[in-house]
């Protein structure tokens, strides 16, 4: 699947227009069904009401003649029962006789005798094309039971009702692009009320403070409310464990300076030299993570990484704690970067404090974006120090050697930047730099 493709297929319009569809499409079929019942139940009792004034007319036409026979009186019905297969037909029959319509001609009806005031109506296919609505019913008349079996072709009716049903259908098709047009444009409307809301997070992103707008939709207030607190908590947690840890860095420098006391005092030097050594890497530990801490400075949990500005605070702060007398140059994107703040701060951070310390007079970094992919970013950072044989090169980039367990201490963290770097799909190189020293490059994707 395609990266559109999951974007289309996550959208939250794309799924609330597609459902509205189902629903239009099911009202649509849903009226359609309402439309042909009832206009097929319209049509039959239509037809029935003629029926039943049909079937008035035959009953006061039926008369006994000269000789006693009972009889109909033709010249008062309609002369639509003359024609044969007109679509309109009768059979009157009692026990003893049966009258049928001229306009049956040679056609045998299955008819049956009704009891008095008993009636019953239904649709049947006829002759050839025609479809009959049947009524028969049972009447009485001078003590003499008859039943009377009447229909009528209905055919052209359906065909009219057919033809009517698909115009509607046909309109309702036309209208469903108009439909969609007029869903989309309500629901870019209704999103256009986010659009302050996602202006307020893009802006924290790039180290403003949060400012949610006023008006935000009753919907989306349980979300605002959730990302505020998290932000909120995330930063407070953060800035309590770097706080924690630079005051057990200052706490275990008392220790330390007994031990160095001790170590001084020892009478055997070799036993002395020990625990120098150990006092020396002690301290060491101690004054790096001091550095980190300082180094990553306020937390700003989603907030995206401003290279000029960060950049600038951290090289002061290196002047500041460490050397002075390092040329640094840079080449920076304007603007800020697809990365999180905290996260750039301690790969950063920790590069460059490693490339500081280790620098002769000169440290350049470049932060810039793949030419090919928009979303790769690489950073590469340079120093003019004594460098790594190639040997301890490869060792570096392998997984789980840490640059601060080198012999030399070749570098801090390299644990914490390959952790950042994975984080975004990225990688670290470690190379011979031009200037002499060595040259850490590393590779982000952008989320």
């Amino acid at each position: 699947m395609s990266r559109n493709q999951v974007a289309t297929s996550s959208s939250l319009e794309w799924r609330i227009r597609r459902q509205l569809l189902l629903v239009l499409l099911l009202v649509m079929s849903g009226l359609l069904m309402l439309v042909h019942i009832s206009v097929s139940h319209l049509t039959q009792n239509f037809v029935l009401s003629r029926l039943e004034h049909d079937a008035e007319s035959l009953i006061a036409a039926l008369e006994r003649g000269a000789d006693g026979r009972w009889q109909l009186n033709e010249t008062t019905l309609p002369q639509v029962y003359q024609r044969v297969h007109s679509g309109h037909y009768y059979v009157l029959a009692s026990d003893t006789m049966t009258l049928r319509s001229r306009s049956l001609w040679d056609l045998e009806t299955s008819t049956r005798m009704m009891p008095v005031g008993v009636s019953h109506s239904e649709l049947k296919p006829g002759v050839g094309d025609q479809q009959w609505l049947i009524r028969e019913q049972g009447f009485s008349k001078q003590g003499q039971g008859f039943s009377l079996w009447i229909a009528e072709d209905i055919a052209d009716l359906q065909q009219e009702q057919r033809q009517f049903e698909a115009g509607l259908l046909l309109l309702l098709l036309l209208s469903l692009p108009l439909l969609l047009i007029l869903q989309r444009r309500v629901l870019r409307s209704g999103f256009a009320r986010l659009e302050p809301l996602r202006q307020s997070l893009a802006r924290q992103q790039a180290g403003a403070e949060v400012e949610f707008p006023a008006e935000i939709p009753q919907e989306v207030v349980p979300l605002v409310e959730t990302i505020t607190q998290l932000l909120r908590r995330s930063g407070e947690q953060t800035s309590r464990s770097r706080m924690a840890l630079g005051n057990l860095a200052h706490e275990l420098k008392h220790p330390l300076q007994e031990l160095q006391w001790l170590a001084r005092q020892h009478p055997d030097p070799e036993q002395s030299a020990q625990l120098l050594r150990l006092y020396r890497q002690l301290h060491q530990r101690i004054d790096r993570e001091l550095r980190r801490a300082r180094i990553a400075g306020a937390p700003g949990p989603g907030r995206q990484f401003v290279p000029k500005d960060e950049v600038t605070h951290l090289v002061r702060l290196l002047q500041r704690i460490g050397r002075d007398d390092i040329d640094f140059k840079s080449e920076l994107p304007p603007g800020a970067i697809p990365f999180d703040r905290d996260d750039m701060l301690e790969l950063l951070g920790n590069l460059l404090d490693n490339a500081w310390r280790h620098a002769c007079r000169r440290v350049q970094l470049h932060i810039q974006p793949d030419k090919d992919n928009i979303h790769l970013w690489s950073i590469l950072v340079e120093d003019d120090g004594k460098g790594v044989n190639d040997a301890d090169l490869l060792r570096l980039s392998e997984r789980g050697v840490r640059l601060d367990e080198q012999a030399n201490g070749s570098g801090l963290g390299l644990s914490i930047c390959r952790a950042v770097a994975e984080s975004y799909d990225g990688e670290l190189v470690f190379a011979a730099s031009e200037l002499g020293g060595l040259q850490v490059k590393v590779s982000l994707r952008a989320t």
